[in-house]
């Protein structure tokens, strides 16, 4: 999808913000409309900065709710969930006596079914189950939604912008956004919120694997956002595989499959890549298969360099999906663009 593309564009630095400058009045007779400076309107200016210390705020008070409910042992998961397109938050937390209590009745469970009916999906291990269950939030016993009234109220008029529904407004000042906040900002004031709640975070009793990082929303990149790019942002790269061994297993056969094909022919490169992106969740060689987005696509495309761009030109003409097109007329611009600054 151009979606996974240009999200993981974002998060990586290889393209700035959209529409920098630029803001939204958000006004109480339910109209949102583009403005070029806020200056002459009166209202609630709703700046990065700004959400970005609601949020903080949000996260330390769920930090203390957590530990006033006295399960402040053996934390080893803090997470901020994220919903670029609807406009929310949730912080979750976990510890090991719930994680190994949720992995008990699963095994349970699994195993009665198995007997019951034979179905080969519930004869897993009690490890395949752990594994299964360690980051998975909405299995988590800890949950945390209720957020500072600012923050809810930025989210409430977000989410009219993003879904294009100001019929829903009902916001009793206006509202003027940064229109940038629109162009998936969310997670990027949310990761600076994980790196402000460092210190916050020590009055956690941690495990030696706890990690904290920002997860997405299944309709805006799922798990495979969260993997590839996410939470690498929030966490260094040994903490990041003490926590998940098996992302570092993966990103060791994404590592070798990308050296494979560095040795053959230029074209074959292009031909591959296309193939992949082509082939989509399910083709031979899909970055779904390496736990990442087909943002790794179109990078490799793009650091083959000049060459491939006769290539690429090519493969547009041909009888590829809308998506990948999409994809491809990315790669094609980009190339053309760094030729332009060599």
């Amino acid at each position: 999808m151009s979606y996974d593309v240009e999200i993981g564009k974002l998060l990586s630095g290889r393209r700035e913000l959209k529409d920098k400058g630029k803001f939204l009045l958000c006004s109480t007779n339910q109209t949102i409309q583009e403005i070029s400076t806020f200056a002459p309107h009166e209202g609630k200016f709703v700046s990065r900065g700004a959400m970005e210390n609601a949020l903080y705020d949000f996260c330390k008070c769920a930090i203390s709710n957590y530990i006033e409910e006295g399960s402040n042992k053996d934390v080893y998961t803090f997470s901020l969930y994220t919903d670029s397109y609807n406009g929310s938050y949730l912080v979750y937390i976990n510890n090991r006596a719930s994680l190994d209590e949720n992995v008990a009745d699963c095994y349970a469970s699994y195993q009665e079914k198995y007997l019951i009916n034979g179905d080969e999906l519930y004869n897993q291990t009690r490890e395949e189950i752990y594994s299964s269950y360690k980051f998975s939030e909405g299995d988590y016993t800890f949950m945390f939604e209720e957020m500072p009234e600012c923050l809810e109220s930025y989210l409430e008029v977000f989410s009219c912008i993003s879904q294009e529904t100001p019929e829903y407004l009902s916001n009793e000042e206006n509202y003027i956004f940064e229109k940038t906040i629109i162009d998936s900002e969310l997670f990027l004031i949310a990761i600076d919120v994980i790196h402000r709640l460092q210190n916050d975070l020590t009055q956690l009793n941690r495990t030696e694997d706890f990690i904290a990082y920002v997860s997405a929303a299944d309709g805006v990149g799922g798990d495979y956002l969260t993997l590839s790019q996410l939470v690498r942002k929030c966490v260094p790269e040994d903490q990041l595989y003490k926590a998940m061994p098996d992302l570092k297993t993966k990103d060791l056969e994404f590592r070798s499959a990308v050296d494979a094909i560095y040795q053959l022919p230029l074209t074959q490169q292009v031909q591959h890549w296309v193939n992949v992106i082509e082939g989509g969740e399910f083709g031979e060689g899909s970055m779904k298969s390496f736990w990442r987005t087909d943002y790794e696509a179109y990078k490799q495309l793009v650091e083959l360099g000049n060459p491939v761009i006769p290539y690429i030109k090519e493969y547009l003409n041909c009888n590829l999906k809308d998506e990948s097109k999409e994809i491809l007329t990315i790669v094609l611009k980009d190339l053309v663009e760094q030729a332009d600054i060599l």
